[in-house]
């Protein structure tokens, strides 16, 4: 679809833990609009602040799209101060998503698992992900790691997700990684989907490689314009012919093969 930058009215803005905020934005959009796996720049209001904020796309209905944020500077700050019935200015949906191609004819995704992993801020993009496997017919296991407090599970839970979750000081959950907790339970699934911290990710790839897991990630980089202009997030990607390519997250990902992922860079 057409790259544009919208105005949407802040419908709910509240805290999910410590400095973790759930925003809900009434915009044009609908859920047809918007892949799994994707994000939208959010532009603050305030000039000192030059440049937007890429945000993971938690949820998207027809007209309504949720964005679940970690305060860490200035601008999301800002955007954590935003009352209901304020404007906020977003970008229409950009990046790739995740690739559900296997899932995508109600037949074939019957009766498939899809294991979902999500570290952190990592986590919000999987509930979309979530409502449209369980659409497709897939039995969907999330395993969810936080440093202390959970987030998103009942939302997790109501969208049809058997979730597990660690957290690194054991106050809920599993104390450990989210790796730790996949090999505790004996988790398997044939498609994996991650987001989250590299480390995470990288682990998660390799122990997939070795389990014959197809393992998609979404990384988390550094964004300057979002749009693939500035080339600030570029990372390498080995192509079928063993060339490494140099890529750019917010354009030709987030989401890549974690098998392509040059991680050692």
């Amino acid at each position: 679809m057409k790259k544009e930058v919208l105005q949407g009215i802040v419908r709910r803005n509240e805290a999910l833990a410590d400095n973790v905020f759930r925003m809900e934005i009434q915009w044009k959009l609908g859920r047809d609009d918007v892949k799994a796996g994707q994000f939208v720049n959010v532009y603050p209001k305030s000039r000192e602040t030059l440049l937007p904020r890429p945000i993971s796309i938690c949820r998207a209905e027809d007209g309504l799209l949720t964005l679940v944020y970690g305060v860490v500077g200035k601008g999301t700050a800002e955007f954590a101060s935003y009352k209901p019935g304020e404007t906020v200015t977003v970008s229409s949906p950009l990046g790739n998503g995740y690739d559900l191609s296997a899932f995508e004819e109600s037949a074939a995704g019957a009766g498939k698992t899809a294991l979902l992993a999500g570290g952190g801020i990592g986590v919000p993009p999987l509930l979309e992900l979530a409502v449209r496997l369980r659409q497709k017919g897939a039995n969907v296991q999330a395993v969810l790691g936080f440093r202390d407090q959970p987030f998103l599970i009942d939302e997790l839970e109501q969208a049809g997700a058997h979730v597990f979750t660690a957290t690194d000081s054991g106050a809920f959950g599993y104390r450990g990684t989210v790796l730790d907790l996949i090999r505790r339970e004996h988790l398997s699934a044939e498609y994996c989907f991650a987001c989250g911290p590299k480390g995470m990710l990288r682990a998660l790839a390799a122990y997939g490689g070795e389990n014959g897991w197809n393992v998609q990630v979404s990384l988390e980089e550094r964004m300057g314009c979002g749009y693939g202009a500035c080339v600030g997030c570029v990372c390498g990607i080995r192509q079928k012919d063993g060339i490494v390519r140099r890529e750019k997250v917010c354009k030709d990902g987030p989401v890549f093969s974690g098998a392509e992922v040059v991680w050692d860079e």
